[in-house]
């Protein structure tokens, strides 16, 4: 009982870069009860990644000690990502949001480039997670979204929102 007056408990969460090494893309072999191909993640932390979270392990280490922790554990990131830990993560990515079509899936209003009728809205959009839940973003993005759906999108069915 004594020591669970004493007891703390803390975390950090970093970003994970968006790199050309990790990818969605449709699986060769597997595919759903139609016959399409499911998609497929490539994924692994980059080595930068790697170094930012043993960084910060290092210094949470360092707190831990200065606050008078008797014991502690640290639980540093390695190489060959596993979902099993994540069980509350925020995944991004796969429909970059951009200004140029040659480098970004959907505009700043979430329109398709190659597709106007199409809008992808949600955190797919997002290059990279910055660390924290990304909720709120997604819900502003998808307001402006739906403004722009509704004021200029349906006044002019099938042009893009943004000229390219």
């Amino acid at each position: 009982v004594e020591g669970y007056k004493s007891t703390l408990g803390y975390s950090s969460q970093g970003s994970s870069y968006a790199t050309r090494n990790n990818y969605l893309d449709l699986d060769p072999t597997y595919k759903d009860r139609f016959g399409r191909p499911l998609m497929r993640m490539t994924f692994d932390f980059p080595d930068n990644d790697i170094r930012m979270s043993n960084y910060v392990c290092d210094r949470m280490e360092e707190i831990a000690k200065a606050l008078g922790g008797k014991q502690y554990a640290v639980s540093r990131r390695k190489k060959g990502w596993d979902s099993v830990p994540y069980q509350s993560t925020h995944n991004t990515g796969g429909a970059i949001m951009g200004t140029d079509p040659k480098k970004s899936a959907v505009n700043t209003f979430l329109q398709s480039w190659d597709v106007p009728n199409v809008f992808v809205i949600g955190a797919s959009a997002f290059p990279q997670n910055a660390g924290k839940n990304p909720t709120g973003t997604v819900g502003a993005l998808a307001f402006r979204a739906a403004d722009a759906i509704r004021n200029q999108y349906l006044r002019n069915p099938g042009a893009p929102l943004v000229q390219a």
